[in-house]
């Protein structure tokens, strides 16, 4: 999820390592507790939690950001295009990786433009941009930011679209969903914080920042390895809390909470009234425990036919207006 980052004399600014590592640290915490909830073992619905919600998006406009201010300084004296192909391959490549994996658990909600497929777009998008001032980056970013607002259209409803970020009506149930509008815009900001950190690489105390501790070097060090920790981090999670909910009985009544909230958030983004969304979602959750499903789904064992019978489960159900 890196381009390499270096000052002047061609030193690694290890800072900026430090904070892609602090937010490598904060997506797994984000993502554990995300996964304690989806299997039931806590009471808070971290996808429909505001807090919870405001503390993703911080974490991915970190990574977003990144991804500019390493562009700006690792283009300052012109572009590699060797090491930037091969760079953005690698992140192409883990971006599939987590399409296909997140498939095969959760196809009714899969990773299919994330933030890795978002970093791979914003490389390359980024690059007619470092040729402007910073003054156009900055009023871009700011259209980039704010068109979501102010400017939606039923051509973006197809779901080859998705990606684009400006549908209107179609709500998104996609774990880390990253799209174009309004996140490219962090990019662009990023690539004038890469600009302004330029202009004082030599006497800048950030440029020429050192881990003293253990601690600093470990976050360091989880920044330079930043990728590769996102790609495993959750196959670590998943399986452990896996292997956990198959020792440890968790209660029915917080998974059945747990999955109303979830399901009546959905159902509300989708224009609905809170009526209509507690009586859909009140259906589905009878079906699937009567059918066994739910605890099921909580475990992470739900194999093709039970994943069909839920599905055909939500249609019989579904609101019609």
């Amino acid at each position: 999820m890196t381009l390499t980052t270096t000052d002047d004399r061609g030193a690694r600014i290890v800072a900026i390592d430090a904070l892609r590592g602090l937010a490598i640290g904060a997506m797994i915490i984000y993502h554990f507790a995300w996964d304690l909830s989806y299997f039931g073992m806590i009471s808070v619905d971290i996808a429909g939690d505001p807090w919870w919600t405001a503390f993703a998006r911080v974490i991915a406009g970190t990574f977003v950001g990144l991804v500019g201010v390493s562009l700006a300084l690792a283009t300052r004296h012109g572009l590699r295009p060797r090491p930037f192909l091969r760079r953005l391959a690698i992140i192409i490549g883990a971006a599939s990786l987590v399409t296909i994996g997140t498939w095969s658990f959760v196809p009714q909600s899969f990773v299919f433009f994330g933030i890795l497929h978002l970093i791979a777009f914003a490389s390359l998008a980024a690059l007619p941009f470092l040729l402007l001032p910073s003054s156009i980056l900055l009023l871009s970013g700011i259209a980039i930011f704010a068109l979501p607002i102010f400017f939606t259209h039923e051509i973006f409803d197809i779901p080859l679209l998705w990606w684009v970020g400006l549908t209107a009506g179609v709500p998104i149930n996609a774990i880390d969903y990253v799209p174009v509008f309004p996140w490219f815009a962090m990019t662009l900001f990023g690539i004038v914080a890469g600009r302004l950190l330029i202009g004082a690489l030599r006497d800048n105390w950030f440029a020429g920042w050192v881990p003293s501790g253990i601690s600093g070097r470990t976050v360091v060090l989880a920044g330079q390895w930043s990728l590769v920790i996102y790609l495993v981090h959750q196959l670590i999670l998943v399986g452990t809390l896996s292997l956990v909910v198959r020792l440890v009985p968790i209660d029915p009544a917080i998974q059945a909470a747990n999955f109303s909230r979830s399901c009546v958030t959905s159902c509300r983004a989708a224009g609905r009234t809170v009526l209509v969304c507690e009586s859909f979602c009140g259906c589905v959750l009878t079906g699937i425990q009567d059918a066994g499903l739910l605890a099921v789904a909580h475990s992470g064992r739900m194999n093709a036919e039970q994943n069909n019978r839920w599905l055909t489960l939500v249609n019989q159900c579904r609101p019609t207006n």
